[in-house]
């Protein structure tokens, strides 16, 4: 009996089959393999800075719920470190976490404005400076969110205060600046001391996450969908105030240091109590809507 030919008989036939069946398999997972190559990479993409811009109100309000949701989970695991007695991890974790918040505060204020003077607000000073972020994380827990509301508070601190709370900001941000990256790496010292971050000691643990769980306090207002209802219907100071910091942030020159960070804010802050005082004297008698924004909360 004449066997069948490789070329066209069955068995030939059989093998051309496993082969091609083999290269579809090997395309169909090829395009599975880029199609989750893309995704990841597009969830790796930084911020898009037009999107933000462009965004809604509400939009923006929960962007900066969900930062300010992070930031809860970040001091979660803060904790959770510490406890573990992972003292350096868990700094660095706090660190970001108040970084964190004050990131929320930036896309708060993003929401908060008018969207034309959005459309020229810097955002990425906004959201990628971090010793501004810092900064800002700090400056809730000093002067916390709550009742009468940040704005009112700024507007009637007396300058001295005001100058001793932007002060301390400052000292503090450089301070979580160097020691969040000291509770990551290994690094020389100017003097060529190796410093490991198992040296971050129990204190300087213990008043990051005391600083942070105040941030956490002050921003409570941001993970409570009924507080932060109002948010989408501003009242005029908290605008002012966002118009301010978008002024004092373009201006701005250096954005490299926490010292450029509080300058920065300092100018806002004074540019915002400037405005209040015209406005107040322009009509004295007319009450600030943002304090009874907060009446519920009292």
């Amino acid at each position: 009996m004449a066997s069948a030919s490789p070329a066209g008989g069955p068995a030939g036939h059989s093998s051309s089959g496993s082969r091609s069946a083999r290269a579809s398999l090997r395309r169909r997972s090829a395009r599975a393999l880029n199609d989750l190559r893309a995704d990841r990479l597009a969830s790796l993409e930084p911020v898009d800075l037009s999107a933000v811009k462009a965004a809604a109100r509400p939009e923006l309000v929960g962007y900066a719920a969900a930062a300010a949701d992070n930031a809860v989970d970040l001091l979660d695991d803060a904790e959770l470190l510490s406890g573990a007695g992972r003292r350096a991890r868990a700094y660095s974790a706090a660190v970001l976490a108040i970084e964190e918040f004050g990131k929320a505060a930036g896309l708060l204020a993003l929401a908060l404005m008018p969207e034309g003077l959005r459309a020229g607000a810097p955002v990425r000073r906004m959201l990628e400076w971090h010793q501004l972020k810092q900064a800002g994380g700090l400056l809730m827990a000093i002067v916390h969110f709550g009742p009468p509301g940040l704005p009112a508070k700024l507007a009637a601190l007396p300058d001295s205060e005001l100058a001793r709370i932007l002060t301390m900001t400052e000292t503090l941000a450089q301070d979580a600046d160097r020691l969040k990256l000291r509770g990551l790496y290994v690094d020389m010292d100017k003097r060529g001391r190796i410093r490991r971050p198992s040296e971050v000691t129990d204190l300087e643990v213990a008043e990051q996450l005391a600083w942070a769980r105040q941030v956490a306090w002050s921003a409570s207002l941001l993970c409570d969908p009924g507080d932060r209802a109002w948010l989408c219907d501003p009242p005029a100071e908290v605008v002012e105030l966002s118009r301010a910091l978008v002024s004092a942030l373009t201006e701005a020159g250096d954005v490299g240091s926490p010292k450029a960070a509080s300058a920065a804010m300092l100018e806002a802050v004074c540019k915002f109590r400037t405005q209040m005082a015209a406005s107040d004297a322009e009509a004295p008698s007319t009450p600030r809507a943002a304090s009874r924004r907060w009446d519920h909360q009292e």
